[in-house]
C-alpha cells in the first residue's frame, strides 16, 4: 500500500482550479497525474 501523501497549499489550489475549470467530468488518475506532473523536475517534463 502506497504511504499517505501530503497536500500543500498550492496543491489543493491547483485541484480546486481544476475542477472549477475542466470542461468535462476529471477522474481521479487525471487529478494524480495532474499533482505528479506539477512534481517533476523541469528536465523531466521536458522529455516526456
Amino acid at each position: 500500500m502506497d504511504p499517505d501523501i501530503q497536500l500543500n497549499d498550492e496543491d489543493v489550489a491547483l485541484l480546486l482550479t481544476l475542477l472549477r475549470n475542466g470542461g468535462q467530468p476529471l477522474t481521479t488518475q487525471a487529478l494524480i497525474d495532474a499533482l505528479r506532473r506539477r512534481s517533476e523536475p523541469a528536465g523531466d517534463r521536458d522529455s516526456a
